[in-house]
């Protein structure tokens, strides 16, 4: 394209010999032109395909990143949701221990220890599901309730044992 034809297909020679360089000259020009045609086409195919390949890839990448998102996403549901179930739990403790604490320091401030006031087992172990939750929570309250301690109590420490003793057959 934008070339300009051979010279010998400019001049004009009369006859039979004219048409045939002039026919000549004209499949020349097509040909060439064609073949101009056929490697822009080729080139533009090939900036096709480079540009699939790229646009494939990045699909990929974002359908990638969209699974972790959703990963990421259903496991902070989780996290939160737990974070939630923890913190009523903790809320329970607390006014467990509140309790707890307010019938040790009314004993205190009459001076006098009875066994009226110890909490139910069941109060100690509330919230608790598994064995490995359970010992761990029997080992804290014996550190808090153990007799030789300032909070001790041996009415509430058989309790306790007790309780957990019930809660282990249970979970066996």
């Amino acid at each position: 394209m934008g070339e300009h034809p051979p010279t010998e297909c400019l001049v004009l020679i009369s006859g039979r010999v004219s048409m045939a360089k002039e026919r000549t000259c004209q499949g020349k020009i097509d040909m060439q032109a064609l073949e101009d045609r056929q490697l822009e086409l080729e080139k533009a195919w090939n900036d096709l395909l480079k540009e699939k390949r790229e646009v494939d890839a990045r699909i990929r990448t974002l359908e990638q990143q969209e699974k972790q998102f959703e990963m990421k996403w259903e496991m902070l549901i989780r996290e939160t949701q737990q974070l939630a179930d923890d913190k009523k739990q903790f809320e329970r403790k607390k006014k467990f221990y509140e309790h707890v604490q307010s019938n040790v320091q009314e004993e205190y401030s009459y001076g006098v220890t009875t066994t009226d006031n110890v909490v139910q087992g069941e109060m100690f172990f509330s919230g608790v599901s598994d064995k490995k939750a359970l010992k761990k929570r029997y080992k804290d309250l014996i550190k808090i309730y153990h007799p030789d301690g300032d909070a001790g109590d041996t009415a509430t420490v058989a309790e306790i044992n007790r309780e957990y003793e019930d809660l282990k057959a249970q979970m066996n």
